[in-house]
């Protein structure tokens, strides 16, 4: 049965690889501009946000049990991941969500490129090291499911316009199936994400917050 999956999957991917291809330039476009906007924020904006992450730092080494609480983690993990996909979700069932979905992607991607940018900038190596911990141990899982969900809701999408342009009406019933399944083995990954993000990462961010 998980191979009949994974065949399914392969299948799907190779079949909708341009809207995949859409999709990724889009997140990564939204990671680009993360960075770049950093050159556009005054002294004073950065100097806070510097003074936000000392904080938060110093949380860490002095009591990190207070700073990292596993379940509120879990929480807010949940709260942002499940609701973006919602939000891809009601988008694809409409004619017109394809542009707002690409926005979605795009602004994902640039809270994560942002994130990087500013650590990279302020902390040099010590940076680099730090959102290796702190984001890649759920976002190895997490980036593809948003990148997935994407491409699945903009699939569905280009559904429903090919069906108010045709003369006779499509029986998309089975489309709309496919769809809720693909969206709802996402949403698995996402409470696995979830979990990463709230007892794994924390682990890794306790062995290098010393070094920073």
């Amino acid at each position: 049965m998980l191979k009949r999956f994974q065949r399914d999957l392969l299948e799907y991917i190779r079949e909708n690889l341009g809207i995949y291809t859409v999709v990724t330039i889009f997140f990564l476009t939204g990671l680009l501009v993360g960075p770049i906007l950093l050159g556009f924020l005054q002294d004073s904006q950065l100097t806070e946000l510097g003074t936000a992450v000392s904080l938060f730092f110093e949380g860490l080494k002095n009591d990190s049990d207070i700073v990292l609480q596993p379940l509120e983690l879990l929480k807010m993990s949940y709260r942002k991941n499940i609701l973006l996909l919602i939000m891809l979700w009601l988008l694809g069932l409409l004619w017109m969500g394809s542009p707002f979905i690409l926005l979605l992607l795009i602004l994902k991607g640039f809270a994560i490129g942002f994130t990087v940018g500013f650590m990279v900038s302020h902390y040099s190596l010590k940076g680099v090291i730090f959102c290796l911990a702190a984001l890649l141990p759920h976002n190895i899982l997490l980036v593809p499911v948003y990148l997935a969900a994407g491409a699945t809701a903009m699939t569905f999408s280009i559904i429903k316009i090919k069906d108010r342009l045709a003369k006779k009406r499509m029986d998309k019933s089975r489309y709309f199936q496919q769809y809720c399944t693909m969206m709802f083995a996402l949403l698995v990954l996402i409470l696995i994400g979830g979990l990463i993000e709230a007892y794994i990462t924390p682990v890794f961010m306790e062995l290098v917050v010393n070094i920073i």
